[in-house]
């Protein structure tokens, strides 16, 4: 299952954003990408399923030809996921917006604990990048700014 972690400057306890879809816990889960972060505040971001996989995803394979974009029909997503990922990116965007550094790793997670290479990283400009259209990039850096 897909396994989300982010990492933050800001001192702010996320878990007071908790919802029954949205769940952030200070329990990381030990994924070998975790060492990919680069801020000292580590949280595992958890869907209703107890792994990441209520959100948006995109495999490395698609990005970036198809990128961040709004949901379409003939790219299956369940509308649970798609409800779940606008709560998650307003925290993310929430936390740019006050000046704090943030990024996350996306990654499939089957148990294994070696490290590999990320397929890239990617900046997630939020003046530029709407909610509606964010979504994980799997074995991605994600590091987030908001700037004009």
């Amino acid at each position: 299952c897909y396994m989300t972690v982010i990492s933050t400057n800001s001192d702010m306890n996320l878990e007071k954003f908790n919802s029954n879809d949205v769940i952030f816990s200070r329990e990381i889960p030990g994924i070998p990408e975790e060492r990919f972060l680069k801020y000292p505040n580590q949280w595992f971001v958890e869907s209703a399923l107890g792994c990441s996989c209520g959100f948006r995803h995109l495999m490395p394979c698609n990005f970036p030809e198809l990128g961040f974009a709004e949901p379409v029909s003939w790219f299956e997503e369940e509308q649970e996921d798609i409800d779940a990922t606008l709560k998650l990116v307003k925290v993310f965007k929430e936390l740019a917006l006050k000046g704090a550094k943030l990024d996350c790793v996306d990654a499939w997670s089957g148990g294994d604990k070696e490290l590999h290479d990320l397929s890239g990283e990617v900046v997630v400009n939020f003046s530029d990048v709407s909610e509606k259209e964010f979504r994980l990039i799997e074995d991605y850096r994600h590091d987030f700014i908001y700037e004009s």
